[in-house]
């Protein structure tokens, strides 16, 4: 027995072990990195986050206990000497300071539920973003009728505020009633810091303030999503990360860089049709690298001031976040078809070096099946279309096993590269796994993005069939035995198509064509139908739940949606199951979930190879 076989394989109940490491951050000399632990706590059910400490050659580690706190988006000072972080706890939010050594006695610096934060360039003090009530006035009113005057509640807005690292009374920096998106950032010079922000219906735009007095300046006019405003190291560009705004249903966020009077635009990334993320200069500022995922891997790129873009990275892997320091080390969080997010550090300007930081997940793999999973392309409808086959490792030899299409729930993720804690855990099981990125996933330029404005669902549903095809094209895959799992697809799937043996319906939206349905009675959100009348009920259903829809289905969710679908396949006489779970992310929910899905599909499989 080979020693991978000697492992155990995954299981539902290894998500109680299972850790995901986030945010790393490395201190601008390049010697130290802090990021978050995610852990899942039995006796609570809850999942709790702290900081975690490594040296950035991976010798030293700050050991500390597990918090039954949420601490995130931990940030260096400057001379690297101390972190902030934000830190939640008994439904509140509060942003602490302190070395790395003094993490667990923090005390608050800032309450009131900051929402992000960013240092001054001299570690003096600390910008933060937090809402207040919108401005109102009642002075139209007679001041007799004011007890009995009934308003709306004000809506919030985002401001900024400055608080002393040291500690003290924070200052609101701005009164504008802006809705800000992300951190502030501070310029250079630490006499402006930029942020995105909009108001009313405007698009977001780019807006410097004036630390001193507050004074608002403008410096973008672009039609389109503005956001994640980085000035370069000397004060000369600001890059930022922008959509235009089409009558489309995706737009690549490409690269942009102007002067910091907002004039001199250029757009860094005219060539590269892909989603930029996490722009960071280096410390001549020349260049800009960034992160952008590409046909199920993500690389890093790098942007010259002259117009110029070149693929740094070209490893098979997903990397999430990206920190880069002056010496030119980065950090990112790596995941690919072994390794399952570990905190990972390289140098931007040399193409190998990876030297992983952390891995907490580590223990676990070394004792489990990892079944392997390989690409598979094909042409849907002209298209070049890209899915990924996870299959069994302990599959019968010569026995065909049943697929599991793992639709997900939006067309909005790409699958590719990285481990699959629930792929693994279905492979695991018995089924080959099949996950497609179908017309509208990103990662495969603009175009290909847009192919779903017409016929969604409708044309993603024709690649995850074709996706079919192929898989079973390459051969060990039972054709009678094909099931399905996930939410909107999934749904428009069982009631398109009869190849189904069982389904797992997760949330699905069920009345997604309620207001064009044949039948012109029905209102659009279905929710004057009496549920005790089935046969009534069934007659409103929405068209592609109707008539043709026999699939086996274990509907799984406690939403009005899901409702509605267990109801109509319950008067239509299909073999099914509702499991009302109740989608709080807590991790006793999802071990159920994974548990009950397992159970289903083994039912309807062994069911099918009896002939029921």
């Amino acid at each position: 027995m080979s020693t991978a076989l000697a492992r155990e394989p995954f299981t539902p109940a290894d998500l109680w072990a299972w850790k995901r490491l986030d945010n790393p951050q490395i201190t601008a000399d390049g010697t130290w990195v802090v990021y978050t632990e995610r852990w899942y706590d039995r006796e609570t059910n809850s999942a709790y986050r702290n900081l975690r400490f490594v040296s950035a050659d991976g010798k030293q580690v700050r050991e500390s206990q597990p918090r039954r706190t949420l601490e995130g988006s931990p940030r260096w000072s400057p001379d690297g000497a101390r972190v902030a972080w934000l830190s939640e706890a008994d439904g509140a939010t509060v942003l602490k300071l302190s070395g790395p050594d003094a993490v667990s006695a923090a005390p608050a610096l800032v309450r009131g539920k900051p929402l992000a934060f960013a240092w001054s360039p001299d570690g003096r003090s600390i910008a933060y973003t937090a809402t207040v009530p919108a401005r109102t006035s009642t002075a139209w009113a007679p001041e007799a009728i004011l007890p009995l005057l009934k308003t709306p509640s004000p809506a919030e807005t985002t401001e900024i505020f400055l608080v002393p690292s040291a500690g003290g009374e924070s200052r609101q920096l701005t009164r504008d009633s802006f809705v800000r998106r992300g951190p502030p950032v501070w310029m250079p010079d630490g006499k402006w810091i930029l942020n995105s922000a909009e108001r009313l219906s405007e698009d977001p735009e780019i807006y410097g303030i004036h630390v001193p007095d507050g004074e608002l300046r403008r410096l973008t006019e672009h039609p389109g999503l503005d956001e994640g405003p980085v000035p370069s190291p000397d004060g000369a560009r600001i890059a930022w990360i922008a959509a235009e705004t089409k009558p489309a249903a995706y737009a690549v966020r490409k690269l942009w860089a102007m002067g910091i009077d907002g004039k001199r635009v250029k757009v860094l990334t005219g060539s590269l049709d892909r989603d930029v993320s996490h722009p960071q200069w280096s410390s001549d500022s020349r260049t800009v690298y960034f992160l952008a995922d590409d046909r199920g891997a993500t690389h890093v790129y790098a942007a010259r001031n002259d117009g110029t873009v070149r693929q740094v990275t070209s490893r098979p892997e997903r990397l999430h976040c990206f920190s880069l320091a002056d010496n030119g080390r980065a950090v990112s969080v790596r995941s690919n078809a072994t390794a399952a997010g570990e905190v990972v550090t390289f140098a931007v300007d040399l193409p190998g070096g990876v030297t992983p930081l952390a891995a907490a997940n580590d223990r676990l793999l070394a004792t489990r099946d990892i079944n392997p999973r390989e690409e598979i392309d094909f042409v849907s409808d002209g298209k070049h279309v890209q899915a990924w086959l996870t299959r069994p490792l302990r599959a019968e030899a010569g026995k065909a096993v049943p697929l599991l299409v793992d639709a997900g729930e939006t067309p909005r993720a790409m699958c590719g590269t990285e481990f699959s804690l629930r792929g693994q855990i279905f492979a695991a099981a018995g089924f080959a796994v099949l996950c497609v990125n179908t017309r509208g996933t990103p990662g495969y330029g603009e175009d290909f993005g847009n192919l779903l404005r017409t016929r969604f669902p409708g044309d993603d549903f024709d690649d995850l069939m074709r996706a079919v095809d192929s898989a079973l094209a390459k051969g060990g895959i039972d054709a009678k035995r094909i099931f399905v799992s996930g939410g909107l697809l999934a749904a428009w799937a069982v009631g398109h198509s009869d190849r189904f043996a069982g389904a797992v319906l997760r949330r699905p939206i069920v009345d997604w064509t309620a207001a064009t349905a044949v039948n012109a009675r029905v209102p659009a959100g279905m929710g004057a139908l009496p549920w005790d009348d089935p046969d009534q009920y069934v007659e409103h259903t929405p068209i592609f739940f109707a008539q043709n829809f026999k699939t086996p289905a274990l509907v799984i969710g406690d939403d009005s949606q899901s409702r509605e679908l267990y109801f109509a396949l319950e008067a239509r006489k299909v073999d099914c199951a509702w499991l009302q779970t109740p989608n709080d992310g807590k991790p006793a929910t999802q071990v159920h979930e994974l548990e009950a899905e397992l159970a289903w599909l083994h039912r309807r499989s062994s069911a099918f190879i009896g002939g029921q």
